[in-house]
């Protein structure tokens, strides 16, 4: 639930600061840990509300590239 909420949080401030800095054009880099196929770990690069929106639906991604530093749990 702490996890969720986290990610929620997230999701808002990056939610936000698009409309914020009108930053629509702006992309982000994020380590995308597919369901069910965590060996495939890659990095993405999207749109700020693409980024958004993919924190939000799947709970193992987070921002920056893989391999960097990988968020506490």
């Amino acid at each position: 639930m702490r996890l969720k909420l986290l990610y929620l949080g997230i999701a808002t401030s990056l939610f936000l600061s698009f409309f914020i800095l009108k930053a629509d054009h702006h992309k982000v880099d994020l380590c995308h840990v597919p369901p069910g196929n965590p060996e495939n770990v890659h990095t993405i690069n999207i749109a700020l509300p693409a980024a958004t929106a993919h924190l939000a639906l799947h709970s193992g991604d987070y921002l920056g590239k893989c391999g960097e530093e990988v968020p506490n749990k």
